[in-house]
């Protein structure tokens, strides 16, 4: 089998070279003529180096790029500088979840004997962890407050000092929002990091470091995405505040796989268009359920003045308690046929998500009153269909009909 022309005479190329050898060898390292117009994938774990000296150099670097794809791949490189232009960060380090991601930011700058203050309007995966934290690792003590109580609890002088500020507005599920320039300003005055999770927002709509938050972060598997099929997170602020959340990543193992970071990447090359689309459907749909018999209330980041401060629209997401408790929100969502019974979000699919059944089912019916989260409420995540359709799937399943 003659070598192509533009390249040296390889020993496998060879007729008697063995057909095993042949298999592996064969097509591999051939440079494309020019740039692709797509991102390319470079879906390997190790990399090859011509000679030790080459090796050598690129381990005495750090091994960042090019050495072993949990140390730096070119594909995953490619994603994080997208995410980072987005939110006018210097730079952004890519994780196998979103929650990752939180672990990672959360470990790298919370040593033994410091405080996380965290607000009670997380993701339920979030406070889960935040949970397991506080019971495995009492040294890391974990304080949990209400979302509209933690800029107060910071000008307290007599309450302790934490280390970070964990907060996520709007929040999941309850779409509840905080001033994050005053949050920001408390923070700074007791010598805290605030770190935003901004998974619902998205950068097209809020940027947090730019109203005074150290670091923010998402879970890249929602909006970021776009279409339900991968899995991963981001963190993303000044590159002194993200080196040692990088450590964490590359020691811990919590990589983003090349093939996901491809998707993420090209998922965001039409985030503003959704976004924008969804924001618009959503805020129609907010106002058309308001007006609906049975339907006990209805938020939406639109309507909070927080929100029209800081948010450039009101996003995707609304959130609606109809009367009947659990049986009742479960009859309307099983009625749903636009709007698929889907335990995420973001997506450009319409979905539909009961937080009694998925995310806070753990707690009790009386708990989850207690914190806003009526055992009748339905969050919707609000894809890119026509409106007219999706508003005739609302009708028709809170009819009955």
């Amino acid at each position: 089998m003659p070598a192509p022309p533009d390249r040296p005479s390889a020993p496998w190329a060879s007729p008697a070279s063995r057909l095993a050898t042949r298999a592996v060898h064969a097509g591999e390292g051939i440079a494309a003529p020019r740039r692709p117009a797509g991102a390319a994938i470079y879906q390997t774990a190790p990399f090859v180096f011509t000679d030790t000296g080459e090796l050598d150099r690129a381990f005495a670097a750090g091994g960042a790029e090019g050495v072993y794809s949990r140390q730096g791949n070119p594909t995953v490189r490619a994603a994080e500088e997208k995410l980072a232009a987005l939110e006018e960060a210097e730079e952004a380090v890519a994780f196998a979840s979103g929650l990752a991601a939180v672990a990672a930011v959360v470990t790298a700058h919370c040593a033994s004997g410091e405080r996380v203050l965290a607000s009670a309007d997380l993701y339920g995966g979030t406070a889960a962890w935040l949970a397991w934290l506080g019971r495995r690792q009492p040294e890391v003590a974990v304080e949990v407050v209400a979302l509209a109580e933690l800029a107060p609890r910071l000008r307290d002088p007599e309450a302790p000092a934490p280390r970070m500020v964990l907060v996520e507005t709007p929040s999941n599920p309850l779409l509840a929002c905080c001033d994050l320039a005053e949050l920001a300003e408390a923070a700074r005055a007791r010598g805290a990091l605030l770190a935003v999770d901004n998974t619902f927002a998205t950068p097209i709509l809020q940027n947090p470091l730019a109203l005074g938050a150290d670091l923010v972060l998402h879970s890249a598997t929602k909006y970021l995405g776009g279409h339900s099929d991968v899995t991963g997170g981001f963190a993303a602020g000044p590159r002194e505040l993200l080196a040692p959340v990088r450590e964490v990543q590359v020691l811990g193992g919590g990589c983003l796989d090349p093939h996901a970071a491809y998707l993420l990447a090209r998922g965001m090359k039409t985030l503003s268009l959704r976004v924008e689309r969804q924001s618009e459907t959503a805020e129609r749909l907010a106002a058309f359920l308001r007006e609906r018999p049975g339907v006990l209330a209805v938020r939406y980041p639109g309507d909070d003045p927080v929100a029209r401060r800081q948010m450039r629209a009101g996003g995707g997401m609304v959130v609606f308690e109809v009367e009947g408790g659990l049986s009742a929100a479960s009859a309307v969502a099983d009625r749903l046929e636009l709007f698929r019974i889907i335990p995420s979000l973001g997506g450009v699919e319409s979905g539909v998500s009961l937080p009694a059944l998925t995310s806070h089912r753990r707690l009790t019916a009386a708990r989850r009153a207690e914190i806003g989260i009526g055992d009748g409420l339905l969050r919707l995540s609000v894809g890119i269909e026509a409106y007219e359709d999706l508003e005739a799937d609302l009708a028709r399943a809170l009819g009955g009909g």
